[in-house]
């Protein structure tokens, strides 16, 4: 069907034939399971949109305009119209062309009248597979002027006349999708062929300009006024058709069967079903940027605001963070989850002490603590501090945005970043603000996963090193710009800024996002950075982005290699490396993410005698002969790792936690914790539900606190019974 000039165009064909057994697969392979899908899917004959009759209806009146009806059964793929003019192929039987405003003919052409053209269109091919596209693909489109057929039906790209159908112009090459503009027709090529993509004069099939890049599979090109959009070697290519340059949308890639759709002004990616390379998962909406300046420099006048007035403030009693406290994500800087409070030999159990729940349900961040006080945020805004010992709640303080990871103690404040796309400084004691600062470079909110989110959320949650500096990044895709500062921790200043990152190829548009947490290490600075660059790096001193992206220099099988970047939003420091795994940041918590990249990851700690390591949150071992190559091995799931034997190993199957206290190892797995020493699990706790990731911690005094999915937070003390 399509709608024109308030006059509704349709094919009618009879009840067509149902697949009888459309299968469900269990399918968690990469990719998309083509042969088990249906018997009719993969029949060699093409089964559905075919009918006899052209109909032309007003649907204010619902009256039948006009008619056509043919003996043969006319191919819905290669119906199309313009300026008037309907065009429609049975395919080996006849080509017509009808006034669109009264179904009048205004040329049919047959084998025996026309014997040039249907030569020149060939025989119907039945490809179907991943490299040509889908049967149901359109192969005949339109101008006033010329016909255009090309796809996996046909062995050619062909142009007719749409004045008489006789054959202008034909290129041998066999597997564009076309998209026409004004002043030319696009031949968007495949990624098996090598063959670039070319801009053809309309009417004399003159290479105007070759684009060294095909399309990734079978994913359909669609194109707006400015650009044309395809699938890149992961992400999606951008042609800008004003210079015929390549660009890279690296977080999503185009569903296979409907590509990049464009309507209302928007451009829309839809959910896929193979689980690539994405950053962004779902439906993602963009919309025209105008003149929107994406690296905006950030000014003190502008975005920080102080919280305590100097009239009533009150003398500052800031918290003391010891070596021993568990003061941020990860426990410390490295991310090691490795507890330096003073060990307790005698400690044989932990029972509980205490527990908070919510008033409603909520998904609350990994636990941090300091000196007396636990402290937690949540993905309602709420920030919490809590008596260690006895779970009393001391303050509660409120942010406009969620938060993905816990705040953090600098410079004896408490301090996060929210999902409103500012960073809040708090009293740690009284929770009073001392200031916020807006690491988001406008107020501007969209709706993310149903909740209304700032375009630049502080995603990274908040790093805190020795000398009273904060790092924090705003961002959730490069090509909205991604904003990484340092602050001073008692005042809000900014220390450096980094804008750019989010361009680091400035002619592809693609770069770092915030995608996951921050390290430090080999004194630098490291983020998660989604699937285009990952982890990317910065100087801790002046913030200087020290990672390179060149987008348009690397092609694999006529594709941009574009995302390759491993995607998940958690680091781990080995060696000089820093090294990424874990689930996007952004994928959905319940939903499992069928990718190497994604589920192998280890965490490695030094501790006494050796190294222990939490290896794909299905066990823990202590090992004593570690190299870097088999530290890769291991955190890759290569089967070189399983040359080296570890002195210990305990299952810990589907944990999300863990705390490593000396030779003690604190685990949560499912509905439980598991207390493991010398290899030798020595206590159970009983968990009314499991952690949410990284939802352990450990305070100074040997307390343990777990954060738990749904909103409850527990408190258990040491036991030596």
């Amino acid at each position: 069907m399509a709608l024109e000039n308030g006059v509704l165009y349709a094919l009618i064909g009879e009840q067509e034939k149902r697949d009888p057994n459309t299968i469900t697969p269990r399918f968690t392979g990469h990719g998309w399971p083509w042969a088990p899908l249906s018997p009719g899917f993969n029949a060699p004959e093409h089964q559905w949109g075919f009918g006899k009759m052209l109909l032309a209806i007003d649907p204010a009146t619902k009256k039948v305009l006009w008619s056509w009806k043919e003996d043969e059964p006319i191919d819905s793929r290669a119906v199309c119209m313009s300026h008037g003019r309907l065009y429609a192929l049975s395919f080996g039987k006849f080509l017509l062309c009808l006034d669109a405003r009264n179904g009048s003919l205004f040329w049919r052409k047959t084998p025996e009248s026309a014997p040039e053209l249907f030569a020149a269109i060939g025989p119907y091919s039945k490809r179907q597979d991943w490299r040509t596209n889908w049967r149901t693909t359109a192969y005949l489109k339109c101008t006033d002027k010329a016909l255009y057929f090309s796809g996996p039906q046909v062995e050619k790209l062909l142009a007719v006349s749409a004045s008489d159908g006789s054959v202008l112009w034909q290129h041998p090459y066999n597997n564009y999708q076309l998209l026409i503009y004004d002043d030319a027709l696009y031949g968007i090529s495949g990624q098996i062929d090598r063959d670039p993509c070319r801009k053809f004069d309309l009417l004399t099939g003159r290479v105007l300009d070759e684009i060294v890049v095909g399309r990734r599979a079978c994913t359909r090109p669609t194109a707006t006024l400015d650009g044309i959009f395809f699938r890149a070697g992961e992400g999606s290519t951008r042609i800008n058709v004003s210079n015929d340059s390549l660009e890279l949308v690296s977080p999503m890639r185009p569903n296979c069967h409907d590509g990049v759709t464009i309507a209302h002004g928007l451009l829309y990616w839809w959910p896929s079903v193979c689980d690539c390379n994405l950053s962004l998962y779902g439906i993602t909406a963009l919309g025209p940027a105008g003149d929107f300046q994406f690296n905006q420099t950030a000014t003190e006048l502008e975005r920080l605001e102080t919280g305590i007035s100097p009239a009533t403030e009150k003398p500052l009693r800031t918290l003391q963070v010891k070596p021993e406290d568990w003061p941020m994500f990860r426990a410390n800087p490295q991310g090691t989850c490795l507890s330096h409070a003073p060990s307790l030999p005698a400690i044989k159990t932990w029972i509980k002490a205490w527990e908070f729940s919510p008033p409603a349900t909520i998904t609350p961040t990994a636990p941090i603590a300091a000196g007396d006080y636990v402290y937690v945020g949540g993905a309602d805004g709420v920030v919490q501090c809590f008596e260690s010992a006895t779970g009393r709640p001391v303050w509660r303080s409120f942010t406009s945005g969620g938060m993905r990871f816990p705040p953090a103690i600098a410079a004896g404040r408490l301090v996060t970043g929210a999902g409103d796309g500012w960073v809040y400084c708090f009293d740690s004691l009284t929770g009073e603000l001392h200031w916020r600062f807006r690491a988001a470079p406008e107020e501007r909110l969209i709706p993310v996963y149903g909740q209304l989110v700032s375009r630049w959320p502080v995603g990274s949650g908040i790093m805190a090193d020795s000398s009273g500096t904060i790092y924090a990044a705003a961002g959730l895709a490069n090509y909205d710009g991604t904003h990484v500062y340092a602050l001073d921790a008692a005042t809000g200043r900014i220390k450096w800024q980094n804008n750019n990152s989010g361009f680091l190829d400035t002619a592809a548009r693609a770069g770092a996002a915030v995608q996951g947490h921050f390290l430090i290490h080999q004194n630098k600075l490291w983020m998660a950075g989604g699937n285009a660059v990952s982890p990317v790096v910065y100087n801790l001193e002046n913030g200087r982005c020290e990672s390179r992206l060149r987008v348009a220099e690397n092609r694999q099988n006529n594709n941009l290699i574009g995302a390759t970047a491993p995607r998940g939003c958690e680091l781990y420091a080995d060696g000089e490396r820093v090294l990424v795994g874990g689930k996007p940041l952004y994928a959905h918590p319940q939903y499992p993410v069928y990718d190497a990249s994604v589920f192998n990851k280890a965490l490695f700690v030094q501790i006494q005698g050796g190294e222990l390591a939490w290896i794909n949150n299905q066990r823990v071992a202590f090992y004593t002969n570690l190299t870097d190559a088999i530290r890769t091995a291991i955190f890759n799931g290569r089967p070189a790792a399983s040359n080296i034997k570890p002195v210990w190993e305990v299952s810990c199957n589907d944990s999300r936690a863990i705390v490593i206290w000396g030779r003690r190892v604190l685990v949560s797995a499912g509905n439980e914790i598991l207390a493991i020493e010398d290899g030798r699990i020595v206590h159970r706790i009983t968990l009314p539900a499991p952690t949410v990731p990284w939802g352990l911690a450990l305070t100074s005094a040997g307390r343990l606190v777990a954060s738990l999915e749904g909103g409850k937070l527990i408190g258990y003390e040491p036991h030596s019974d």
